[in-house]
């Protein structure tokens, strides 16, 4: 023990040394995922990809970022201004601290990180209200009330099927379902739930077919639509941030721990391989799909958990 040093400082100082890590690994991610999405996609519809910037196009998202962040941004009353300023701030921060608390271990909550890490998910409404209505928009507004609809409703969903899983390792702790996948993956005896899970993930993150929220050839873009800049950039890592994250929990939920990164790019992957395949749906049948159908299932599961355990 280094003298003068007590061991909940050392703890704080590696925690928050942790979280400026993960806050650069989510950045560095985004924008470059960005970029392999958009060739991926690129090779599905026949057509090249970014390819113009530097090597094989590899620094577009450092040029894209440069772009954005030399964007004028709109002059609003002070009222709106605020909120117009606050909204992207209020969505980052969220989709940051999703990832620093999966690192936060050594605090007493650290055995509650799953209701924790879905609670600060379910912040991120608070985002879409302040987005829209500071844009000071119809346009923006109707996105934005289409948006937490959609986030509401899947919410609930998710929060129900990870009940499940809590059934079968008797803890919320995430180590314990890391432990509980060393002889097998949970994807083996749970695949209809697994399915069911990708869905809502795709949903919860507003990604085709379900983003519906920013449905540029019906409401012109939703919620973001008075954006540009620096704003509009911070807009743009929480989308991808979430997409990520989720997709970084999956694999720790139903593929195990191990090699966790490969798992989480080939569920990215498939994310991408679903946006190129399969077309937007309209927003009624969304919401009915969530409480008419997704519901009812996850608590009939639940049900069946609790009549086994």
């Amino acid at each position: 023990m280094v003298q003068g040093w007590s061991h909940h400082s050392i703890n704080t100082i590696v925690y928050h040394l942790d979280f400026l890590f993960s806050v650069v690994g989510v950045l560095l991610g985004v924008a470059f995922f960005t970029l392999i999405e958009r060739k991926v996609i690129g090779l599905i519809h026949y057509r090249k990809g970014p390819n113009k910037v530097l090597i094989w196009g590899l620094s577009q998202p450092i040029a894209d970022a440069l772009k954005l962040l030399t964007k004028e941004f709109p002059k609003f009353s002070p009222v709106k201004i605020f909120m117009f300023y606050l909204g992207p701030c209020v969505r980052i921060l969220l989709i940051l601290l999703c990832w620093g608390w999966y690192d936060f271990s050594f605090s007493s909550l650290g055995g509650i990180k799953i209701i924790v890490i879905l609670s600060i998910i379910s912040l991120s409404a608070y985002g879409f209200l302040l987005t829209s209505w500071g844009s000071n928009s119809k346009y923006a507004l109707l996105g934005g009330h289409r948006a937490v609809a959609q986030i509401i409703s899947y919410e609930v969903c998710l929060v129900l099927y990870l009940l499940a899983l809590v059934y079968l390792t008797k803890s919320y702790n995430i180590g314990s379902l890391e432990a509980n996948q060393e002889g097998y993956w949970f994807i083996l005896f749970s695949a209809p739930l697994f399915l069911s899970w990708l869905i809502l993930c795709i949903a919860e993150a507003n990604r085709t077919p379900f983003d519906l929220a920013e449905g540029e050839s019906e409401i012109v873009s939703g919620f973001n639509i008075e954006y540009g800049g620096g704003l509009f950039a911070f807009i743009f890592i929480r989308e991808y941030g979430i997409i990520i994250f989720l997709r970084f929990i999956t694999s720790i939920f139903f593929l195990g721990a191990r090699r966790v990164l490969l798992k989480t790019f080939l569920v990215c992957a498939l994310f991408v391989w679903v946006r190129c395949a399969f077309p937007r749906v309209r927003y009624d049948l969304l919401i009915i799909m969530a409480w008419k159908l997704a519901l009812p299932y996850r608590l009939g599961i639940i049900l069946i958990s609790t009549c086994m355990y």
